[in-house]
């Protein structure tokens, strides 16, 4: 059976972002002093008002810096994974211009293969609706594209997405299945809390692989936050063995930094157990 191909199209990427700043009007408590009887005094600011301004002042002030560290707009991580005789690197740039996301990285392996990728996503939310596009393309002609989304306006949302390959590897950049559909849900607990689940599932070669992770974002206190990710995987093997396996990953969250250790039995379905750990900083 010959693959089936997906020509990668270009990606254009140009936006501004309009930052607006909320100006705080006060008044004064003297009265002007009165030109004519037919002038009338202005009326004082309402109470009520004016400690709403204040509450929502306070709260936005009152933010964690570990929360603050979302806003920041780019990334550098650096990640070495383990395998049982075998160590290769990964070092990745992304920068974030307003809705866009571009991101720029290199894949090193001191025993076998070597790429370059560059990638794009665009995030679109209006009201309930966030769809998230993705492409990205390696030097070695391989070529993966997504579309997530989340849908829900209140705590609570639902998680669907579908991605696809051009069937050429990512050499075991990859980690759920390539060719596949996503479901799930998220709830949000806090300003920084949520919890996740969802199960990616192959729809194109019939390997019935599939990955389950079940996601928890905790933060600690005002500088400290971290995040548990179990996976529950089932499906064929590269080899044609039907496995039922466990893994955990763990990201903890400063506000300038971060690092990750991901602990990945029968990693992209094949007979080897990976550790990844990475570390990452935000600027």
């Amino acid at each position: 059976m010959v693959p089936e191909r997906i020509t990668p199209t270009a990606l254009l990427a140009s936006l501004a972002r309009t930052i607006f700043f909320i100006l705080a009007v006060y008044c004064s408590n003297h009265a002007a002093w009165a030109q004519s009887s037919k002038v009338k005094p202005q009326p004082s600011p309402s109470p009520d008002n004016s400690s709403s301004e204040q509450s929502d002042q306070s709260k936005q002030e009152a933010r964690d810096p570990v929360e603050h560290a979302d806003e920041f707009k780019s990334k550098l991580t650096l990640g070495i994974y383990f395998t049982p005789g075998a160590r290769v690197y990964d070092l990745n740039l992304r920068h974030q211009f307003g809705p866009f996301t571009a991101w720029i990285a290199g894949f090193y392996d001191p025993k076998n293969n070597k790429l370059m990728r560059v990638g794009a996503q665009y995030d679109y939310k209006k009201a309930w609706f966030h769809l998230v596009p993705t492409l990205e393309i390696s030097t070695t002609k391989a070529m993966s594209g997504s579309l997530y989304s989340e849908l829900g306006s209140g705590n609570t949302i639902a998680i669907v997405g579908v991605s696809r390959t051009n069937l050429r590897p990512f050499f075991d950049l990859c980690w759920d299945p390539g060719d596949s559909v996503q479901l799930g849900i998220g709830h949000k607990l806090s300003s920084y809390d949520r919890i996740s689940a969802f199960t990616i599932f192959d729809v194109r070669l019939h390997t019935q692989q599939q990955n389950t992770h079940v996601v928890w974002r905790h933060k600690l206190n005002a500088h400290n936050g971290i995040t548990f990710d179990g996976l529950f995987k089932s499906g064929h093997t590269d080899s044609g063995e039907f496995i039922h396996n466990v893994g955990i990953g763990v990201y903890y969250d400063r506000p300038k930094w971060f690092w990750k250790l991901y602990y990945d039995p029968h990693v992209n379905f094949s007979n080897r157990t990976m550790v990844r750990t990475g570390i990452g900083l935000k600027f």
